[in-house]
């Protein structure tokens, strides 16, 4: 999948997929990294999914089903992210996400349509160019460029110049993944354009963003950029995280040493596990023999749910038949996260 749980956090969260979204704030949030206090953290505890089926494949499509009629909406938009391999469900979650409350969930909905081809649904994504979200607008002009629909890709430039952070990012991304190498100076030039009452920290996330949009394009320079981003200091850790993602999801080999170090904690700097598990997450998809995979499966049990829901994104990213046993058993933990993790962990190498 191009499209993984990694992004649709960042992008479902920035656009609020919490229930209580005027108060979501900023997240440069991948996979299942959720920086202590966060809107996440935050909010009560979920009630547990039901496992209903001994069999992984069934039981992880059944509880991302259940999943997608959550009343919290990352949840809704996880499970619908973790039902693309699944032919059979994939269209049936998507209508229902298309027409969500949540703006982050139709965006969600809205891309898998692009991302999956499924075009039978185009004509009920041509609405979706009116969504009161720019963000959702924007992912309908993807679904029907992919689809092979006439459809005017302009608004785009206004958003990736505008003064609009979170529409700034999913334009960007939105580009990035149509794939014309001619949107490389549109985006470039939106690169640094300093926007009123933005703190400079959520600046520099949006231009990481624009960088990997780039570099899908066809830009190699812009490497250099996601590559620096892997060295922030500790207080700017979130753009570590967001480096680690990036290099593991454009398959940078040359940054394999860097993220091993990273990954067994044993350079001068020492990341939290958090980071340490991103790096993981980008070596399963880069060089797995250089996972540390006793690490992995140690956070398989960690006290904190968004631990062993990041660990089981890693261990479906290795192997999701080989740590089958370990993925049955997250599937059955005790929060909802950590089950929706480990249900598209381990579809991601099963599809229908």
């Amino acid at each position: 999948m191009k499209y993984t749980i990694a992004i649709c956090s960042l992008l479902c969260l920035s656009m609020g997929c919490q229930k209580n979204a005027g108060e979501a704030r900023w997240s440069t949030r991948q996979d299942s990294v959720i920086q202590p206090g966060s809107p996440v953290l935050q909010q009560a505890p979920l009630p547990q999914i039901k496992v209903l089926d001994e069999s992984i494949r069934v039981s992880a499509i059944d509880l991302l089903v259940q999943a997608s009629y959550s009343d919290d909406a990352l949840l809704r938009a996880n499970a619908i992210e973790g039902l693309q391999p699944v032919d059979d469900q994939i269209d049936e979650v998507v209508r229902r996400g298309m027409v969500d409350s949540n703006q982050g969930v139709r965006f969600v909905a809205v891309m898998t349509v692009g991302l999956r081809e499924l075009c039978g649904l185009s004509h009920l994504v041509r609405p979706m160019l009116k969504d009161s979200s720019s963000s959702v607008r924007a992912a309908a002009m993807y679904a029907l460029e992919r689809c092979g629909a006439d459809v005017d890709l302009t608004p785009l430039a206004a958003m990736v110049l505008g003064p609009d952070p979170t529409e700034k990012a999913n334009a960007a991304f939105v580009l990035g993944e149509i794939g014309n190498p001619t949107a490389i100076p549109l985006i470039r030039n939106g690169v640094g354009r300093r926007m009123s009452n933005v703190e400079t920290a959520r600046l520099q996330t949006i231009d990481l963003v624009m960088a990997e949009a780039m570099v899908k394009l066809g830009d190699d320079s812009e490497r250099q950029v996601i590559r620096a981003a892997l060295f922030s200091p500790s207080e700017r850790s979130e753009l570590m995280a967001m480096a680690c993602q990036m290099l593991g999801r454009n398959r940078d080999a040359m940054m394999a040493q860097n993220l091993q170090t990273l990954a067994t904690g044993s350079g001068p700097r020492q990341p939290g596990l958090e980071i340490q598990l991103l790096a993981c997450d980008a070596l399963a998809k880069i060089d797995p023999e250089r996972v540390p995979v006793d690490l992995v499966l140690a956070s398989t049990t960690h006290e904190r749910p968004e631990i062993r829901a990041q660990a089981a994104i890693v261990l479906g990213n290795l192997d999701s038949a080989r740590y089958g046993t370990q993925l049955l058993l997250l599937l059955k933990d005790e929060d909802p996260r950590v089950q929706v993790a480990a249900a598209a962990a381990a579809l991601r190498n099963n599809p229908s």
